[in-house]
């Protein structure tokens, strides 16, 4: 079956003529007549009966032009469903891993749950300097980043948010108790990573140079791209990790595993949120940022209600 083929008859009864139809279709009197015979040509029945002065349908005709509004109606539905879904707002997000593994999914359900029919809602993981190259670039609408380096932000608008804290963690049967320790009790450890370069391992080099040491004095260090195989190893009892406290939070509160600060070092490195200067925030975006910070228990400052 051929939507305008469908179509055409649909009209052409409702006419009474194929002149008309043809007006009404913006198609020239032949072009219906030949549509309407392709119909009877596939189906093998008279549709139309052309003998008075207006045009009737038969009985085949009255049972295909049912079922030609039915699929007519789904068709034009569908249509207004894609032409709603072009209308949809469309938010870009990109944040670093460990925020988007530990806080992003009670974020995103929530903004679906009161935005779904209006907006879709894309996101991205990406190292702070990747993160702050797309901003800049217009790639996304913001930006939420944890970082040790000091970054020079003044070109954009930036909302603190409460630290990401770092830890050691090791399994509760591993034989570190204590707190807090020397540095000494973990460079005799196993240390996993994610991988060279990582957030993480950057905050680690970090911590260790500023107590007057070396990362490099780990000297039995595995890198493993996979924050799950990780903690599963720490649980083990394999060796230790330094990682975000919000990607064990779970794993801390029920005892699987247990956290330790090293004298010394920086308990945190400062999490921000991120957009341009000036951003003039529709609803949309607002209620994204509304939902961030109310994961902190926060309320959003005045200034960026939308205007």
């Amino acid at each position: 079956m051929d939507f305008t083929n469908l179509k055409t008859l649909v009209v052409s009864v409702e006419c009474g003529s194929f002149s008309k139809a043809a007006e009404i279709l913006c198609v020239t009197q032949s072009a219906v007549s030949r549509r309407i015979k392709l119909l009877e040509d596939h189906y093998g029945q008279l549709l139309l009966d052309r003998s008075g002065l207006a045009l009737k349908p038969t009985a085949a005709g009255h049972l295909l032009v049912a079922k030609a509004r039915q699929v007519l109606k789904v068709e034009q539905e569908f249509l207004n469903d894609l032409q709603a879904l072009a209308r949809k707002r469309k938010i870009s997000f990109c944040c670093t891993a460990p925020f988007g593994i530990s806080y992003l999914p009670d974020i995103f359900t929530r903004f679906m749950s009161r935005n779904s029919e209006s907006s879709e809602l894309s996101f991205v993981f990406d190292m702070p300097e990747g993160a702050l190259k797309g901003l800049k670039e217009k790639l996304y609408d913001l930006i939420l980043i944890e970082f040790c380096e000091d970054l020079n932000l003044d070109e954009f608008a930036v909302y603190p948010l409460p630290d990401d804290e770092m830890v050691f963690v090791s399994g509760p049967g591993f034989g570190i108790d204590a707190k807090v320790v020397d540095v000494e009790t973990m460079l005799g450890q196993r240390l996993y990573c994610k991988k060279s370069g990582c957030c993480a391992r950057r905050f680690l080099e970090k911590s260790m140079h500023g107590i007057g040491r070396d990362a490099a004095e780990f000297r039995n260090t595995v890198f493993f791209d996979d924050i799950p195989f990780i903690i599963k190893a720490v649980q083990a009892g394999e060796g230790v990790t330094f990682i975000s406290r919000s990607l064990v939070a779970a794993h801390l509160a029920d005892g699987a595993l247990l956290s330790h600060h090293v004298e010394g070092f920086a308990p945190a490195r400062p999490r921000r949120l991120v957009l341009e200067k000036n951003r003039s925030l529709d609803p949309t975006l607002f209620d994204l940022i509304e939902g961030i910070f109310q994961r902190f228990s926060l309320t959003p400052p005045p200034e960026l209600a939308p205007r």
